[in-house]
C-alpha cells in the first residue's frame, strides 16, 4: 500500500506532520478526520524521482487544455451544486462527460484531492495552470459564505466575458497581419521570380527604361544576389524583440509602444481598462478582499505600465489611501472612471458601481476595436493595392513602349 505524507490541525490549533499507509488518498484523509484532525495537506508519498516522473504528464495536460473546457466545467458545477448534487457526484460526472481525456485527468485529481479532505478550491489551486488565479480566490470567498453554486456561475460568466474580449482583439489584429503577409509574399514573389525573367529582356538598354522600372529592377537584383542580408535583418528583428520581452526594462519598452502606437494603442489601453475594472467588480461583488482583488487585477492587465500601476496602487491602499485616490494621480485611468469610483466609495456601493464600470469600459473598448476594423480594412486593401499597382506599372511601362526600348531609343 503507498504511503502518505500529511500536515493537519488539532482542536487547539497546533500543526503535526507526519506520514500513514492507506489503500488510497481517500482512505488516508479519513484516518487523519477520524482521529479529530482538520486536513492542511495530503499527499502521496514519492521519491523525488518519482515526483519529478509524475509532474511531467501533468504539465503535458495543462497544455492541452483549453479556457473554454475551464468556462463550461464551471457552468456545470454550477448547475449540479445548485440543485443539491454533492461536491464529489459533480466532479464525477463532469469528469464522465468530459471527453478530452487531458481535462479528464486533471479532475480526476482534483476529486481525489476533494474526497481526501481539501477544500475545493485549495485542490484547483494546485492546478493554478488551469484554473486562473480569479476564479480559485471568487471560490475560497464563496466557500466561507457557503455561495458557492452562485458563485460558479458568476466565474463562468467573467471568464466568458474574457474569452469573448480576447476573440475581438485576435479580430482586429489578423485581418491586418495577414492582409500585410499577403501583400509582401505577392511583392516578394515578383520581385524574386518574375522580374528576373523582364531583366534579360531588358538588359543593356537599362537607360531606356522608366525610373519605376529601373528601381524595381535594382531591388530585385538585390534581393536575388543578397537575399541573406534582408533575411537576417528579419532574423535579428525578431530576436531583438523575444530578447526584449525576456528583460525588464525590454517588456515596459515594449509595452509602451503598444499603448502608444497610432489608433491601435488606444484599443489596447481600453482593453486592459476593461478588464481591470470587470475583474474589480466581479469580486468586490463577491467579497474578496480589496488587496487580494489588487493583486489579481495586476496579473490579468499584462501590460508592465499597468502593473506599476497596481503596485503602486497596492502600497498606496496599505497606507490607508482610498482606491479612487490612488486612481486619480495615474494618466493610465481615465478620469471619468475614478470618479466613479470615487462616488462608490462614498455611498458605500463600490462593488454594484464597479459593476457598472466594468459594463461602461466594455462599451467603450467594443467601440474602440470597431473603430480599428473600420480604419484598419480600407487602409490594408489601399495599402496591398498601391504595393501590388506600383509593381504592375513598373513592370507594364516598358511594355507599353516596347518598340522604342527594343531599339535603344
Amino acid at each position: 500500500m503507498p504511503n502518505f505524507s500529511y500536515q493537519a490541525r488539532d482542536h487547539s490549533g497546533q500543526i503535526s506532520t507526519g506520514t500513514l499507509v492507506a489503500d488510497s488518498i481517500a482512505e488516508a484523509g479519513r484516518l487523519i478526520r477520524g482521529e479529530g484532525k482538520f486536513i492542511v495537506k495530503l499527499a502521496e508519498s514519492r521519491s523525488g524521482a518519482a515526483s519529478a516522473s509524475t509532474d511531467v504528464p501533468m504539465k503535458h495536460h495543462y497544455r492541452n487544455i483549453k479556457r473554454d473546457e475551464v468556462i463550461h466545467f464551471s457552468h456545470q458545477m454550477s448547475v449540479m451544486i445548485d440543485t443539491g448534487v454533492t461536491l464529489g457526484e459533480a466532479l464525477d460526472s463532469i469528469s464522465d462527460q468530459t471527453t478530452n481525456e487531458h481535462f479528464k485527468a486533471v479532475l480526476a485529481d482534483v476529486n481525489s484531492q476533494v474526497q481526501a479532505g481539501q477544500a475545493f478550491s485549495v485542490a484547483l489551486e494546485s492546478h493554478s495552470k488551469v484554473f486562473p488565479n480569479l476564479m480559485i480566490s471568487l471560490l475560497k470567498a464563496s466557500e466561507a459564505s457557503g455561495t458557492m453554486g452562485q458563485m460558479l456561475e458568476r466565474i463562468s460568466a467573467y471568464l466568458t466575458k474574457e474569452r469573448n474580449t480576447l476573440k475581438s482583439v485576435r479580430g482586429a489584429m489578423i485581418y491586418p497581419i495577414v492582409m500585410m503577409i499577403m501583400a509582401f509574399s505577392v511583392t516578394i514573389f515578383l520581385l524574386a521570380f518574375v522580374l528576373p525573367r523582364f531583366s534579360k529582356i531588358f538588359a543593356n538598354r537599362g537607360a531606356a527604361l522608366p525610373m519605376p522600372t529601373r528601381l524595381l529592377l535594382g531591388i530585385s537584383d538585390f534581393l536575388v544576389n543578397y537575399w541573406y542580408v534582408p533575411t537576417g535583418l528579419v532574423v535579428l528583428l525578431i530576436g531583438t524583440v523575444i530578447y526584449l520581452r525576456t528583460q525588464a526594462w525590454g517588456r515596459k519598452f515594449l509595452d509602451g509602444i503598444k499603448l502608444n502606437m497610432p489608433l491601435l494603442g488606444n484599443m489596447f489601453r481600453q482593453l486592459y481598462i476593461t478588464r481591470a475594472t470587470r475583474t474589480m467588480g466581479t469580486m468586490i461583488a463577491a467579497g474578496v478582499p480589496m488587496l487580494d482583488m489588487i493583486s489579481i487585477t495586476r496579473d490579468v492587465t499584462r501590460n508592465s505600465h499597468f502593473e506599476e500601476l497596481w503596485d503602486d496602487v497596492d502600497s498606496q491602499l496599505r497606507e490607508g489611501v482610498q482606491l479612487s485616490t490612488a486612481l486619480f494621480e495615474s494618466p493610465l485611468i481615465p478620469g471619468p472612471v475614478s470618479r466613479m469610483i470615487h462616488s462608490g466609495e462614498k455611498a458605500g456601493r463600490l462593488g454594484m458601481v464597479m459593476e457598472k464600470i466594468a459594463e461602461f469600459t466594455e462599451h467603450d473598448f467594443d467601440e474602440a476595436v470597431k473603430r480599428t476594423t473600420e480604419f484598419i480594412e480600407p487602409a490594408m486593401v489601399g495599402f496591398m493595392g498601391a504595393l501590388i499597382g506600383f509593381v504592375a506599372i513598373s513592370l507594364l511601362l516598358p511594355i507599353f513602349s516596347v518598340g522604342r526600348v527594343m531599339a535603344g531609343g
